[in-house]
């Protein structure tokens, strides 16, 4: 038997991970910014769902997809870990072809790079015209994860 290596940079890249997802129809979603990373090398995704009827419980609900998600991939195996970057509020108006990025997460904060968000989701969505508002300095993320443990301690 031939056991092939595979460094963990190539493995994090070869993972069926969509960097954007929005779960549901709607227009009205909300998102968080994770970075997945593993042995040393990171991808950052976008996961959302659409909050016509808000929970409270809503972004956990995010955190526990992508988990689920990341586990269907053998991510966590071999110690990868899902960090929180922030997150906010995304109108998607299909009609038009516009989204924007608005607010904030209320247990998250804001991601830090905004932009970066927008950058994911035009090239999800290349038809769509992508904007968004900068958010304050003091609403930016804390660093604190579901627990108010730093975010690295969201791994399994």
């Amino acid at each position: 038997m031939v056991k092939l290596a595979i460094s963990a940079e190539s493995w994090i890249n070869q993972l069926a991970v969509p960097d954007v997802q929005l779960e549901g129809e709607g227009v009205m979603f909300r998102y968080l910014l994770f970075d997945m990373e593993r042995a040393g090398v990171s991808k950052t995704i976008l996961r959302g769902v659409n909050y016509q009827s808000y929970n409270a419980d809503l972004e956990q609900e995010i955190i526990r997809t992508t988990r689920e998600e990341l586990q269907g991939h053998a991510f966590f195996e071999g110690g990868g870990q899902l960090n929180v970057k922030g997150g906010a509020s995304v109108a998607y108006n299909p009609y038009y072809q516009t989204i924007k990025l608005f607010g904030t997460s209320s247990n998250y904060g804001a991601e830090e790079d905004r932009e970066a968000s927008a950058k994911l989701l035009e090239c999800a969505y290349p038809e769509c015209e992508v904007s968004w508002f900068n958010v304050e300095p003091n609403a930016r993320n804390s660093g604190t994860s579901e627990s108010g443990m730093p975010p690295n301690n969201m791994e399994e």
